[in-house]
């Protein structure tokens, strides 16, 4: 009962803290998005009800900055588990230099979103850019990334993909070497080939772990804001402004508080949502339970 005791009390300043800079934020913003609330023009807010949801929903831009999201976080999460499960794949066969190829792979991952986009900013240039001086040397013309509006989201979203592989092949790796090696010897030894046992047993073994890298991904994907910001500042004019962006731009440029209050709260509503369909599509946590009892 006092070990019980002792830990609960060793908790309490992390619920503090998070009742602090997690709870009360949201709830206020969720007070906030009932309001009309432009920090320019007074400091009293005035209830107008579902007024700043119908704004949004009946907005062209915000339906254009969530499809912009929607693609962002579609193909960045889809393309950086790919790329991480074919990598641990890789790494699950290696046997000399194991670790060092590991720390490799896990550096975009320790480097700084902010650090990162500046330096792709630099790569990107259409001038002096070492990608267009590479893609030159090969024949082909340079590309305008971040003044091209068909171009300058795909150019933040493969910065986003960078730096989110590291995870995926971080989680995806360690439940590979976590699968009994009986299994897949068993299986060859009945005649099933390599692709047969990575499609019928590698990969429903990893399940548990590929739906844990796809939320952590969503979650990363959603929240991507750096690296746009710096990168392409959600131009040319609006073409690679995302949710968050828009939020910024409303929030802190406009300074209409109550309007992105709202959109925040759709934001956070909108993430729960697509994680909890995961979760319950996958049954990865009731299965666990069935284990349990």
């Amino acid at each position: 009962m006092k070990e019980k005791g002792f830990m609960r009390l060793m908790t309490f300043p992390a619920l503090i803290v998070f009742l602090i800079f997690g709870i009360y934020p949201t709830i206020q913003a969720f007070i906030d998005s009932f309001t009309e609330y432009n920090m320019t023009e007074s400091a009293d807010k005035k209830f107008i009800g579902l007024q700043n949801f119908i704004q949004m929903f009946t907005e062209a831009r915000f339906w254009q900055a969530l499809g912009r999201t929607i693609i962002f976080v579609g193909l960045s999460v889809l393309l950086s588990y790919f790329i991480g499960l074919c990598i641990s794949l890789l790494l699950d066969k290696v046997n000399k230099m194991r670790n060092f190829y590991r720390i490799i792979y896990l550096i975009p991952m320790i480097i700084a979103p902010t650090i990162s986009a500046l330096n792709f900013k630099f790569m990107y240039n259409y001038n002096f850019g070492i990608i267009n001086k590479f893609l030159n040397i090969l024949g082909i013309a340079s590309i305008d990334f971040l003044g091209n509006p068909s171009v300058s989201l795909y150019a933040s979203m493969a910065i986003d993909i960078w730096a989110g592989v590291p995870l995926a092949v971080l989680i995806l790796l360690a439940g590979l070497e976590s699968q009994s090696g009986e299994v897949k010897e068993a299986a060859m030894i009945d005649g099933a080939n390599r692709f047969q046992t990575l499609l019928y047993i590698t990969l429903p073994l990893l399940k548990k772990f590929s739906v844990i890298v796809i939320i952590f991904r969503i979650m990363d994907a959603m929240k991507a804001y750096e690296i746009i910001s710096l990168v392409t500042g959600g131009g040319p004019g609006t073409a690679s402004e995302t949710l968050n962006i828009y939020i910024s731009k409303v929030g802190f440029s406009w300074f209409e508080m109550g309007f992105a209050s709202a959109l925040g709260i759709f934001t956070l509503y909108f993430i729960m949502f697509f994680a909890n369909i995961a979760i319950k599509k996958t049954k990865i946590f009731s299965e666990e339970r069935k284990c349990e009892n």
